[in-house]
């Protein structure tokens, strides 16, 4: 059962269908045809609030369906704006942010798809793709854009486009963007709009996270689903002690083995070099066909391995972190973490690929001694999911730091 919290006044009840939601005809359709059967736990929280202009603050874990909670409101309130206007005379009314191009493509996508046939248009804003051709698609006449916050500002710098009409902002996988150093940019946006609702969203929400939230409205709704900042427990988590000299040796094992290897599967490493040349070791060693994807190759390129990859053309993806996060690799089942992140919090979003909308997937994670500095978040990750620790990590002095005894060990982990 997942746990849900509201906090903040006059939440609506939840609903229990789309139909309940007083949604355009049109939209209702295109949700069935979408396989939306019925809300997931987080949009049965977070669409009702977004539908009566509620600031919201939304935890929830990886592949709950949170894009969906907040474009569904999206293209109603498009749709029910723009019935009686002329193509033309069309302006933006919503904006969404994401931190990378390929969760941009992604959620445009999915807007489009929720928005056929009815009076919605998209602007996908990101770099990689010529800025001349993306301000001719806002001047057409659109409903929603959604970009990267620093393609968003080089745009507003050099050209006049007038977002007085946008009344909807979201910032999703807002904490990332937090990471990367879009605070600013993001900020300077929101000033750049006239007072809209706006919708932030990730899986895991740190307390920064909840002070930029204050700082930009005052009425604040958070939503809860789940347990926050913790992995779905959807994905079982595999952790294997490997040095790493053995790393290479202990992954083409698993690729050839009929018990261990289902694919699609995306190997998660640390750096755009180690990911190209993984892939290409991959083919070589196993001869299962292997891409690498990182941001040095070109948008063209990107969007041409994430079609070849779900469409199983290719079996195992070797990724940087820009598929870490929230990107919907809807035929993905496995997760290789051949390299840990640096922070525990990306680690709960890498394996969280696993597992979508709640489906069973599984984590395979490599772990050894230079990954010091995450064991005793891991280790409480791990008992928190009922997953084994190693004995290796479970001993390890810098699991427990120096001044923890044995006897106090085993009665905290119980090992």
């Amino acid at each position: 059962m997942l746990l849900c919290s509201r906090r903040g006044d006059l939440v609506p009840a939840p609903i229990l269908s789309f139909p309940s939601c007083n949604l355009p005809e049109k939209l209702l359709q295109n949700l069935e045809v979408a396989g939306f059967e019925m809300p997931t736990p987080v949009q049965m929280q977070a669409i009702p609030s977004a539908l009566i202009g509620q600031n919201l603050l939304v935890s929830a874990e990886t592949g709950s369906g949170k894009s969906g909670s907040f474009l569904v409101p999206i293209v109603s309130y498009c749709a029910k704006f723009n019935a009686d206007k002329p193509h033309g005379e069309r302006k933006p009314l919503a904006m969404v942010l994401t931190p990378t191009r390929e969760l941009c493509i992604q959620v445009e996508e999915q807007a489009k798809l929720l928005g056929k046939g009815l009076p919605f248009k998209t602007a996908l804003v990101v770099g990689g793709d010529a800025m001349a051709g993306q301000l001719y698609r806002i001047q057409q006449g659109i409903s929603l854009i959604v970009g990267t916050p620093g393609r968003l500002i080089d745009l507003l710098a050099k050209h006049d486009i007038e977002l007085d009409s946008v009344s909807i902002l979201v910032l999703d996988e807002v904490d990332s963007m937090l990471e990367r150093g879009f605070h600013e940019q993001v900020m300077q946006i929101f000033r750049a709009l006239s007072q809209p609702q706006v919708l932030m969203y990730s899986a895991t929400i740190p307390k920064d996270v909840q002070k930029m939230a204050n700082s930009m409205v005052k009425d604040l709704t958070i939503i809860a689903v789940g347990k926050p900042n913790k992995p779905t427990g959807a994905v079982k988590q595999v952790v294997i002690w490997v040095d790493s000299k053995q790393k290479k040796q202990k992954l083409f094992d698993i690729l050839t083995s009929k018990q261990h290897f289902k694919p699609p599967v995306v190997v998660f490493v640390s750096s755009r070099i180690g990911a190209d040349l993984l892939s290409e070791a991959i083919g070589i060693t196993t001869g299962i066909k292997a891409v690498s994807i990182h941001g040095e190759k070109s948008m063209k390129e990107r969007r041409e391995i994430l079609k070849s990859f779900l469409v199983g053309e290719v079996l195992v993806i070797v990724a940087t972190g820009v598929l870490g996060r929230g990107i919907d690799l809807l035929h993905v089942k496995q997760v290789i973490v051949f390299d840990m992140p640096n922070s525990i919090k990306e680690y709960v979003h890498q394996i969280g690929r696993a597992s979508r909308l709640g489906e069973e997937g599984s984590a395979m994670v490599f772990v050894n001694e230079e990954n010091k500095n995450l064991f005793r978040d891991l280790v409480q990750i791990l008992k928190s999911s009922g997953a084994a620790v190693p004995r290796e990590l479970a001993n390890s002095r810098y699991t427990f730091g120096s001044s923890t005894n044995k006897g106090e060990k085993k009665r905290k982990y119980g090992f």
